[in-house]
């Protein structure tokens, strides 16, 4: 994705987020936080990143070079994540349930980080074969360390929850495009040239994996 690109996408999302009428506990959950966005394909090798925007990079401090085709573990390198989450994670990235989890994560200069992470598979259209197309989508949160103290209260990892997924439902024509344009500059993937895409691109269902131990 272009620089221009990323700067769009970004927008989308801060345009999105200041037009929410959200309560005042709500605001005060994110007053100190910068939402971003990834996009990863799952039928590639390897689930690389195809698409950040703007304040991923901001928030990892990683490069869009740096990141684009590469698998995202690499924000967990040196971190003590619990198995649950990394099954949560192996899990969304097979099928694309959708995974909420607040992680330890390390930034470009090893700068370790708190990352509540929300992501969904969004199916954006069938190929010639009759195969669903489908790519996985994140909306990450860099959260305030010495608020959150350890474990975030389950009430307020609801809340992000339910943000990340207002961001999505709003993000989700735009996701389509960017995500068959950007799959297809790739030129590594025969399916994406054949893609019928749906009118209506639509998230993959299915219960969220292991929401009750969230970050804990």
């Amino acid at each position: 994705m272009s620089g221009e690109g990323e700067q769009d996408l970004q927008l989308h999302v801060d345009t999105i987020l200041s037009r929410m009428n959200l309560d005042s506990m709500v605001v005060r959950s994110i007053r100190n936080c910068r939402f971003s966005v990834s996009i990863a394909d799952p039928q590639l090798p390897d689930t690389p990143l195809i698409a950040v925007s703007e304040g991923f990079c901001e928030l990892t401090g990683y490069s869009q070079e740096d990141v684009v085709g590469q698998n995202c573990r690499f924000l967990n390198e040196g971190c003590d994540l619990k198995m649950s989450d990394r099954e949560g994670l192996r899990v969304a990235s097979k099928t694309g349930r959708h995974f909420c989890a607040l992680l330890p994560n390390r930034k470009a200069d090893g700068t370790l980080f708190l990352n509540l992470l929300d992501i969904r598979g969004l199916a954006v259209g069938r190929t010639s074969a009759g195969e669903e197309r489908w790519f996985l989508i994140g909306v990450q949160a860099d959260m305030d360390q010495a608020s959150v103290r350890g474990e975030l209260p389950l009430e307020r990892k609801m809340q992000m929850q339910h943000i990340a997924g207002i961001i999505r439902e709003e993000l989700v024509s735009h996701l389509q495009e960017v995500s068959l344009v950007t799959a297809e500059s790739f030129n590594v993937d025969p399916t994406v040239d054949d893609i019928t895409p749906y009118t209506e691109p639509r998230w993959i269902v299915g219960e969220v994996v292991e929401l009750p131990v969230l970050g804990g």
